[in-house]
């Protein structure tokens, strides 16, 4: 059986022998917007679960529109244009509205970067400047974890008195889905991003595309420390078209969103795989975000454990911006080590790193990790604990797992790090 799936821009073909092939675990073809901008405008105009933008903004307001970095593909260029004119119309002044950039801890958006995302005319017209997380001197203490850690969140967030989050829906290894009140961590002090991670690596299980979880739980209280007044996310196509919307209430309208996107990306499972072949697309950027991909792919395979994940990605930026995640991937100590700095212990070393790569480790005792790509090298893959072989090798890496094998069976999946898969006869 031949079959193609993306890497990066480009689809790449390999062949499954046919007695092995279930076939491919992609969801069902979504309808795209017709309308993109009445889809965006009449979500904003009827808010789920929270008052109407007419309702909370007032000219002597200054105003916070958090969007979400290059590394995700919500259309912000779209949604902005719709959002900023529904500002105006209900009173609020230009001048009194800036846009950040939530960077998390990933790297710094340059000026064309910040240009090409929010659209050179509002970037002509407001200031948008990135979130911070590592200068001490633009962040603001706005609490204590509950060991005593302090929460700190970016000042150019903290210093307006309305915030309003734009985001997209899919699914997320540590908070079940992204969107919601994910705008928090996103504008936080790196510790503070730290937390989350590390919290979510002491579970051992696959908390990707869970409705909710104990993470999110708990980050949606900090949520009220900081106010979150109005969201706007956008559950897309698998092809990265508008689909639908919600905005509202970061609670109520996240959960409605929730229920939106696993129909519009659920697959379903009708039988169990011993290999998986997947796609990070596209989640390509690098390999902090591509395993995103083995998370979404691992429920298509026997058990809990056993079982081979092939990863198809370009990782166009190598490792990504922890170099250290690979050592605390391949270490199998790590639940006391990220205990140790929950606790507040002097480890020494990226404890974001350290965080997820815990949960990677634990991926990798559960399920034998390939990787097939040339954004990454042989030795930095090793050094993870995962197979590794390069692009121009993927038919050799498919054989040299089918070949593990007796009577294998194998699926395949175009899009792995964006996937929710569900079980014949489970309900979505």
């Amino acid at each position: 059986m031949k079959i193609s799936l993306p890497y990066g821009n480009e689809m790449v073909g390999m062949e499954v022998p046919d007695q092995c092939f279930i076939g491919m675990i992609d969801p069902p073809e979504a309808q795209p917007a017709g309308d993109p901008e009445r889809v965006i405008l009449d979500a904003i105009e009827h808010p789920i679960g929270g008052p109407k933008l007419e309702d909370i903004v007032t000219p002597d307001k200054r105003i916070a529109v958090i969007v979400d970095d290059g590394s995700r593909p919500t259309p912000i260029s779209a949604i902005l244009p719709v959002l900023l004119d529904q500002l105006i119309r209900c009173g609020a002044r230009r001048e009194q509205i800036k846009i950040v950039i939530a960077l998390g801890s990933h790297r710094y958006m340059t000026e064309d970067e910040m240009r090409e995302r929010v659209g050179e005319e509002i970037y002509q017209t407001y200031p948008v400047v990135n979130s911070e997380f590592r200068d001490p001197e633009k962040l603001v203490y706005i609490g204590d974890t509950e060991e005593g850690a302090p929460l700190m969140a970016t000042g150019s967030v903290m210093d307006a008195d309305l915030r309003i989050g734009v985001g997209n829906l899919v699914p997320h290894p540590v908070m079940g889905w992204g969107g919601g009140g994910r705008r928090f961590p996103g504008v936080a002090g790196e510790d503070t991003v730290s937390y989350f991670h590390p919290k979510a690596s002491l579970y051992d299980e696959n908390m990707f595309g869970l409705s909710t979880t104990p993470i999110r739980d708990m980050m949606e209280g900090w949520v009220k420390l900081i106010g979150l007044d109005f969201i706007i996310n956008t559950i897309l196509t698998p092809e990265l078209k508008l689909c639908r919307v919600v905005a509202g209430d970061y609670v109520a309208a996240h959960r409605e969103g929730v229920r939106i996107g696993k129909q519009v990306l659920g697959s379903k499972v009708t039988e169990k795989a011993d290999v998986v072949i997947v796609s990070s697309h596209p989640a390509d950027q690098d390999f902090w975000q591509s395993p995103k991909a083995m998370y979404g792919a691992e429920p298509a395979l026997k058990g809990d454990r056993g079982g081979t994940m092939i990863m198809i990605s370009p990782n166009y930026e190598g490792i990504g911006p922890h170099p250290e995640y690979p050592e605390y991937m391949a270490r199998d100590d790590g639940d006391a080590i990220v205990r140790a700095c929950i606790a507040g212990e002097a480890i020494p070393g990226d404890r974001l790193a350290i965080a997820v790569g815990n949960s990677m480790s634990k991926m990798r005792r559960r399920r034998k990790l390939v990787v097939v790509g040339d954004g990454v090298t042989e030795e930095q893959m090793s050094a993870c604990g995962c197979k590794y072989y390069p692009l121009s090798a993927l038919q050799q890496a498919i054989d040299d797992a089918v070949a593990e094998y007796e009577g294998c069976r194998v699926a395949a999946m175009s899009g792995g790090a964006e996937a929710f898969l569900y079980d014949e006869g489970e309900s979505i």
